[in-house]
């Protein structure tokens, strides 16, 4: 009977083991993928020598809306945003539910939704 609940007991404490390691692994996939939404070091290198060779006027935010705009939060009210000329769009890779826009002297990756995903300042 002991040896019985000793190898029921091993069976529990493998399968908890098991279980463990199964949400560890789902963890990091889910950061991971939490962590390559955003631009990547490519498109940032795209971004900076395209502006590099084709300089465009930017205006600064204002600064409460400069202050607003962050990765994580939705739009601030009021703000217009353009589109990034055609032949930068033409070198980002296609991204389902997104959007590349410039909002004053920033290039904004945005959710369909609104939300700031990631920002690239200094570059305009």
């Amino acid at each position: 009977m002991v040896s019985a609940i000793v190898i029921l007991a091993g069976f529990t404490v493998a399968a908890d083991l098991q279980a463990q390691q199964g949400r560890a692994g789902q963890n990091e996939a889910e950061s991971g993928a939490q962590q390559t939404v955003g631009f990547s070091v490519r498109e940032r290198q795209i971004v900076a020598e395209f502006f590099a060779t084709n300089r465009q006027e930017a205006e600064a935010l204002p600064p409460g809306i400069a202050r607003n705009l962050e990765r994580g939060k939705r739009l601030p009210p009021g703000i217009s945003k353009r589109p990034i000329p055609y032949r930068l769009q033409a070198e980002f890779p296609a991204r389902a539910g997104f959007e590349v826009s410039i909002f004053g002297d920033r290039i904004v990756l945005l959710e369909a939704s609104g939300l700031v995903v990631d920002i690239i300042e200094g570059v305009l």
